[in-house]
């Protein structure tokens, strides 16, 4: 089940026509979002209530019903905003620019600003199903479901050896991310974060390296 806010503020008479109710806020829903992924990611599902979050927002409480009815719909409406898939206009022909950007990705989901989130879904997706879970699958396919279709065509390119297995790469760099993440202090890792750059490229590079990645150059070369 996916949530679906309504983004106008304005009022509707008797016959469901638009009203002439307080002009809506365009950086109500913006705010609003904000203030549930950081709560949940503090608190969890026991402690996530609708009024906390307005109180964090800020905004009235009014306009928060009228939009999230149950805390469950702001909830599942918030993580949708924590699958990013991939910008429209990246190169699909751009093998290591997908795969530092994936590797930044993971970087972002587990030391950036919203770092406590995934790992609450991923905990209460076996408390709370169907709904947790669903919105974990959601947000690995905006992720990275793009990522196998790029190594494959890559292959098919002869960009990477024939045969290998894309999830041998994606795993690989999403292993090597989290493995830095794990095993450094958790006061140094906003280090991490700071040089995401650095650290998405040099694990992409190290894989692509081990697996016989050879860039292809054109016959005018």
């Amino acid at each position: 089940m996916r949530a679906r806010a309504r983004l106008d503020d304005v009022g509707t008479d008797a016959a469901g026509q638009p009203g002439r109710g307080r002009p809506a806020d365009p950086e109500i829903e913006r705010r609003v979002i904000a203030a549930a992924l950081s709560l949940y990611g503090e608190v969890g599902w026991a402690g996530f209530t609708l009024d906390r979050v307005a109180r964090r927002a800020p905004v009235g409480k009014a306009a928060l019903y009228r939009r999230w009815p149950t805390k469950e719909d702001l909830l599942l409406a918030a993580l949708e905003h924590l699958a990013e898939p991939p910008e429209d206009d990246a190169d699909p022909a751009d093998l290591r620019g997908c795969l530092v950007r994936m590797a930044e990705q993971v970087i972002d989901m587990f030391v950036g600003p919203k770092a406590l989130v995934l790992p609450r879904v991923l905990i209460e997706a076996s408390q709370y199903p169907p709904h947790f879970d669903e919105m974990v699958q959601t947000i690995v396919r905006a992720r990275f479901g793009r990522v196998g279709a790029v190594i494959q065509a890559a292959i098919d390119r002869g960009e990477l050896p024939a045969g290998t297995p894309a999830d041998l790469i994606i795993d690989a760099i999403i292993g090597r991310v989290i493995s830095l993440i794990v095993l450094t202090a958790g006061a140094q890792r906003t280090a991490i974060n700071d040089r995401r750059d650095y650290y998405a490229a040099s694990i992409t590079d190290f894989v692509l390296a081990a697996v016989g990645h050879s860039e292809l150059r054109s016959t005018a070369d």
